[in-house]
């Protein structure tokens, strides 16, 4: 996390806080409701916002997929940018956080 910039990201919008954070480097969705202060699970919704957003303005949003600790199940054909509750091969709940990023 880089913590450098906040005194310059005082005036930002929620969404224009993430893209200025998503544009410098991986992050998890723990780390950006840190940095950003609001609920992982309202950042969800400004996360898929911005994916859409980045796609249509020729932007790349990445997404480091999640992965099973148990078995190694890597979820890169998932959509949803919500970590999973549990691996559809083993049933394992121990599932790594998925990181993002944006590629201008």
């Amino acid at each position: 996390m880089n913590t450098n910039n906040k005194s310059n990201m005082s005036g930002l919008t929620v969404r224009g806080h993430l893209r200025v954070l998503l544009e410098q480097d991986w992050y998890t969705l723990r780390e950006l409701s840190q940095e950003v202060r609001v609920s992982e699970k309202d950042l969800l919704g400004h996360l898929e916002h911005l994916r859409r957003s980045a796609k249509a303005g020729g932007a790349v949003f990445e997404v480091d997929a999640p992965l099973c600790l148990a078995c190694g199940f890597n979820f890169t054909a998932r959509n949803r940018l919500q970590r999973p509750g549990r691996c559809p091969k083993c049933r394992s709940t121990r599932i790594s956080k998925g990181r993002y990023r944006l590629i201008v």
